[in-house]
């Protein structure tokens, strides 16, 4: 997974939160774990309890990880955040339009997946005679009308399509609000020389 970028994101504000959190929440903690150990260090007629601090630097961690997986994903924080939860599987209708500079009708399917955290994200193209994954991505709202999803990928042949070599491309595919459907467009570099279109439609089995 690699990092994305999304406008308007209030990325210093979240991490100013879970930091103020943790610096507020250290001290409780430690008093709670404290009064355990000693009451616990009582009850089996020790002298001394061992007193184990929490750093804040450790809590600090624990609640960024359960907030960049799993948190953000509730829809009243991704209102705030501005990020669309694009986790899932999409089947793919593929369709090449230009090649080498000439208009080609080409049609191709393939299965597109998302696997997304707050701050990271893979995008994974599996088509009958390729493959490819995201090396970057950004995301932009359109207000009233969805998500904007820009990604580049490097792409993979496979070993019996050796007709074809392994390039890098670009695609653009716009996400409804529901994030149920999208389209879009795609085009590849000098090693392949591809335009064509993409319709996404999410499986049953993520809806």
């Amino acid at each position: 997974m690699h990092d994305y970028s999304i406008d308007n994101h209030p990325k210093e504000k979240i991490l100013f939160v879970l930091a103020f959190l943790a610096i507020a929440l250290a001290p409780i903690l430690n008093s709670i774990v404290q009064n355990v150990l000693k009451t616990i260090g009582a009850s089996a007629g020790w002298s001394s309890a061992p007193i184990t601090a929490i750093p804040v630097f450790g809590l600090f961690g624990l609640l960024y990880w359960i907030f960049n997986k799993y948190l953000w994903r509730i829809s009243m924080f991704r209102k705030f955040l501005l990020v669309p939860d694009l986790n899932g599987k999409w089947t793919v209708e593929g369709s090449t339009t230009l090649k080498n500079g000439k208009e080609v009708e080409y049609a191709w399917g393939g299965v597109f997946t998302v696997t997304q955290s707050w701050s990271k994200i893979l995008i994974y193209l599996q088509a009958s005679q390729s493959a490819s994954k995201s090396v970057s991505a950004s995301i932009h709202l359109e207000d009233s009308v969805g998500h904007r999803l820009l990604y580049q990928y490097e792409n993979e042949p496979s070993a019996d399509q050796l007709e074809l070599k392994k390039h890098s491309g670009s695609a653009e595919l716009l996400f409804d609000i529901e994030g149920l459907t999208a389209k879009g467009h795609y085009y590849t570099d000098q090693h392949r020389n591809t335009v064509g279109t993409m319709k996404l439609r999410k499986s049953e089995n993520d809806n």
